[in-house]
């Protein structure tokens, strides 16, 4: 059956034959539509309806539960590290009292080519499917089973604090919401929930590398963040510290976060203008783990395809800083790290699948 064929011909309603010739034709194909339409029915009725399905369709009926939006990365090259020099950067942020030393793993700025395509989170893991993670599993974060808690923010003071028994994925301090990226986990929590992942759907989850994750920020750009040169315009694309509020740089534990304060605690994830590649909050929100052991030097001797990171090392590097950070930690070429053991309230992921 040809659904297309009565827009084949060209009929003159005007001419009584051309219209009955029309009739017929429009009376044998609604005949056809109609069995089309029903015969799933039919079958279904009859325990047949299997046959209808891909062959290699998922048994899992909560295989796509999780629903977590992926991006596509194509390849391509880019220029990773500062770009601007040193000097430069400790002069653009002269509040921060950082001297150019600081800013030394950042450099060389050095070629690096993405062989291949990719796809990444759209947004950032949220405590909604960290949750279904856990439930299903029935996994501890570190946080829960080393007894030693996590951070989380001090209703009662207004600072963050840790580490505490009372915090955890579950309990950072602050209202917490479905849509909300998922805090306080390590990197080796990140890990079991791609591992969990995988298994459940059949696909390689994991987490991105350093070389992709800044790669997939800047989406073609080469400026401070991928959205703008200017600190100023955060607001519209990153959930950061609220520099009228808190002109003084400092560390997170020393800053007094305000029951007003409308920037406090990370937002639903999407919710600000994404980049170039469509992928949202890749500055700010939360700190986002990726695959790569932390080399201060590793720039200088970087392979130019796919780069993987050092070998070994005591500490894994996290990207993008988070909803409590000054913006100098968010830009796309700036470097962080923690002990992969290490949980916050201002740190979480994001996934990365192999196509």
């Amino acid at each position: 059956m040809r659904l297309t064929a009565v827009n084949e011909a060209t009929y003159t309603l005007g001419d009584s034959a051309g219209f009955s010739i029309f009739f017929g034709a429009l009376m044998r194909h609604l005949r056809g539509l109609t069995i089309a339409l029903c015969l799933p029915l039919f079958l279904g009725l009859f325990g047949c309806i299997h046959l209808a399905q891909p062959e290699n369709a998922p048994t899992n009926r909560n295989v796509d539960v999780v629903a977590i939006p992926l991006v596509m990365v194509p390849p391509g090259e880019f220029l990773m590290g500062g770009t601007e020099t040193a000097e430069a950067l400790a002069l653009a942020y002269p509040s921060s009292g950082k001297t150019p030393d600081y800013f030394a793993d950042e450099y060389p700025r050095h070629r690096v080519r993405i062989t291949k395509a990719f796809l990444l989170g759209k947004f950032e893991v949220t405590v909604a499917q960290f949750r279904q993670f856990t439930v299903e599993t029935g996994y501890k974060t570190e946080a829960e089973s080393d007894g030693t808690g996590g951070w989380g923010c001090n209703a009662s003071t207004g600072r963050c604090e840790g580490r505490q028994v009372q915090y955890s994925w579950h309990n950072p301090g602050y209202p917490l919401l479905d849509a909300q990226p998922v805090v306080n986990v390590s990197y080796n929590d990140a890990l079991a929930f791609c591992q969990w992942l995988s298994k459940k759907e059949g696909k390689h989850y994991r987490l991105p590398t350093e070389a992709e994750w800044e790669y997939a920020n800047r989406a073609g750009t080469q400026t401070r963040y991928a959205n703008s040169d200017d600190p100023a315009q955060l607001p519209s694309f990153a959930r950061a510290i609220d520099l009228s509020r808190h002109g003084e740089f400092g560390h997170i534990q020393e800053i007094i976060i305000k029951p007003d304060d409308p920037t406090a605690f990370p937002i639903a994830v999407g919710r600000l203008a994404p980049n170039a590649f469509g992928l949202h909050d890749m500055h700010g929100n939360v700190w986002e783990w990726v695959a790569d052991w932390y080399g201060p030097t590793y720039y200088s001797e970087s392979p130019v395809d796919d780069p993987q990171g050092p070998r070994s090392g005591e500490l894994r590097v996290r990207r993008g800083g988070g909803w409590n950070s000054f913006p100098i930690w968010l830009r796309s070429s700036f470097r962080n790290w923690n002990t992969p053991s290490s949980r916050c309230v201002n740190l979480g992921f994001r996934v990365a699948r192999d196509l």
